[in-house]
């Protein structure tokens, strides 16, 4: 599943993102400073045995990976979860 999160101009929900990331156990897969505003290309995440990509460009900030991982960040950004 991918799902476009915000404008690339949109800090305060990037960072609200990342916060989701966490709560939904989503950690980076390597180490890299985790700072708003994202940088450019693409961020790996791991939870558990998966893994969730986000992109961001100059236009939008999105993410991709197995669907119930997606829907599960995307609940936590909702605060629903």
């Amino acid at each position: 599943m991918r799902v476009d999160i915000c404008a690339r101009d949109d800090y305060a929900t990037q960072g609200t993102l990342l916060e989701a990331l966490a709560r939904a156990g989503a950690f980076p897969d390597e180490d890299f400073d985790l700072e708003v505003p994202l940088p450019s290309g693409f961020l790996q995440f791991r939870a558990g045995t998966e893994f969730l990509t986000v992109f961001a460009d100059a236009w939008v900030v999105n993410l991709e990976g197995p669907d119930t991982l997606v829907e599960r960040v995307l609940a936590e950004l909702r605060g629903t979860a």
